[in-house]
């Protein structure tokens, strides 16, 4: 990455590689080649002399072509590590998805996207949530951990109080960090900060047998919408951006389906776009506007839960994620 540059094509940072001399020094700042396929700008020193004949100065023979990329093998953990789990009534998230639809819903969308516990954070006498991602061949990309109030549903942010475990001290200690309680394990579990892992959707391996797929951004939301709308293959991007679901190499597994995208209220604009990058992957999508105009940060699953709750004349905090 160190060696690439802006594409003066495209315009994307870290893409570009210069077409170099002998000494190293770039014939022009506009010759060379973009790495993205999408873009495919390429332009060699001897269609460039061809343009500027004046400007060449020196035998073609000393121009070196650009190194190809190295192909860096994608890591992948152990699926053994996805065991049974033996704390599950000590999760935060399953205590609140089992006071919400019972335990015996609540285990089964556990189990159906092989959701585990974690001791990584410990709040309101509870544990830590696992998300697990694996792709379509059934293969552990990565392995997500977040916390959440038992009681509200909410996920745990900066300024909320937790726990965090100290492997060192062996016993847990107040995380006065400045960031949500989210960590993306899989590197630490591998002992290996080098390790190329490639995330892909949560619930990526219910994709192959479906027909319809939902996709939204929140994991917990996925669990609840798989339980409320079950007639739906419901799979989570972990963020707008998240998991890089735009790309090529994830968005794949969505081939040959009917896909709908379900943005959070005022996200509608932004999915639509990424909407048009899967349609030129020839994904067979459409954009919800269901969440439009309603209040920030309310998602299908917030509305699935009015509405349940409407029919038994309950009240939700809604927007609890």
């Amino acid at each position: 990455m160190k060696t690439r540059h802006v594409c003066p094509s495209c315009g994307h940072k870290g893409e570009f590689t210069f077409y170099v001399d002998a000494q190293e020094k770039p014939i022009a700042p506009e010759v060379g080649r973009c790495n993205r396929e999408r873009c495919g700008y390429h332009l060699t020193p001897s269609n460039y002399f061809k343009q500027y004949p004046n400007k060449q100065s020196i035998d073609f023979s000393i121009w070196k072509q650009p190194q190809p990329a190295k192909t860096v093998t994608v890591s992948l953990l152990p699926i053994s590590l996805l065991q049974r789990d033996a704390y599950r009534s000590k999760n935060n998230l399953f205590r609140f998805m089992a006071k919400e639809f019972g335990e015996a819903e609540a285990a089964f969308a556990f189990d159906l996207y092989r959701v585990g516990t974690s001791r990584h954070w410990s709040n309101n006498n509870g544990l830590a949530t696992i998300f697990p991602q694996i792709d379509e061949q059934g293969r552990l990309c990565q392995i997500k951990v977040m916390a959440y109030n038992p009681v509200t549903g909410k996920r745990m942010k900066k300024q909320d109080r937790a726990e965090v475990w100290n492997d060192k001290m062996q016993k847990y200690t107040t995380d006065v960090r400045p960031m949500d309680k989210i960590w993306f394990a899989g590197k630490t579990l591998l002992k290996n900060y080098e390790a190329n892992l490639q995330q892909t959707f949560f619930g990526c391996h219910l994709i192959k047998n479906a027909s319809r797929v939902g996709i939204v951004e929140s994991e917990k939301s996925a669990l609840i919408c798989s339980i409320l709308m079950p007639d739906v293959s419901w799979i989570a991007t972990g963020g707008c951006n998240g998991c890089k679901w735009t790309e090529r190499s994830v968005l794949k597994p969505l081939a040959g389906k009917r896909v709908i995208l379900y943005p959070d209220s005022g996200m509608f604009s932004k999915w639509d776009g990424k909407a048009a990058i899967l349609r030129s992957n020839g994904i067979n999508v459409t954009v919800s506007q269901t969440c439009e105009g309603l209040p920030d940060n309310w998602d299908i699953a917030d509305i699935l839960l009015q509405e349940r709750h409407a029919k038994k004349g309950m009240t939700v905090n809604v927007n609890a994620r």
